[in-house]
């Protein structure tokens, strides 16, 4: 696959009626709310950071934050009620952010946009250009794909980050590292 000159990398985190530590991951069923969109624009060839978009979403149906979440992800109530947006006004401003580029996620963000989509009666703007799953690449990069997250990708290739696992932002930014290296150590991954 040959490399595109700019790519976005996405990440999500989300609520879900009760999300608990022991809940495990919520199926495209549930009703997962977005509670942030954090994505970083990057030149493919060295990775260098050309901007950043990071908001804070409140979700729908739920009022107050899981205890869970605010331990998973660090994002308080007090700083949703503060900052958070509505969904539609920030799908806006990562439209904006977006633009054309390419957009990289590790797996499932794509569905969750649709979902939340659904839940505020709005049209995904990408809906006919799905986004390029990192986790679909892993296994061609010899990685196992159920080992790492998008948070802690990085370790795969061996990188050390500062940074909160499950911010999402963090997040974008070990996965951009991760796919860089791998791309300049083993290859580009075929599209699927």
């Amino acid at each position: 696959m040959k490399s595109d000159k700019k790519r976005i990398f996405v990440d999500l985190e989300y609520v879900y009626p009760g999300m608990t530590r022991e809940s495990g991951r919520p199926t495209e069923k549930e009703q997962r709310q977005v509670t942030q969109i954090a994505a970083i624009l990057v030149n493919s060839k060295t990775n260098e950071e050309l901007g950043f978009f990071d908001i804070l979403v409140k979700p729908p149906f739920t009022k107050i934050l899981p205890e869970f979440s605010t331990e998973l992800t660090g994002i308080t109530q007090k700083q949703m009620d503060k900052k958070g947006i509505n969904f539609k006004e920030a799908l806006e401003k990562f439209y904006n952010f977006c633009g054309d580029n390419t957009i990289w996620t590790f797996n499932a963000d794509f569905g969750v946009f649709l979902q939340n989509c659904n839940y505020h009666n709005i049209s995904f703007l990408y809906k006919n250009r799905p986004f390029i799953k990192v986790k679909q690449k892993l296994p061609f990069w010899g990685v196992d794909p159920d080992k790492y997250s998008s948070g802690t990708l990085y370790k795969a290739v061996g990188l050390k980050m500062d940074g909160h696992t499950h911010n999402a932002l963090h997040d974008v930014r070990s996965m951009s590292a991760a796919v860089h290296k791998f791309e300049q150590t083993i290859g580009f991954a075929p599209s699927k």
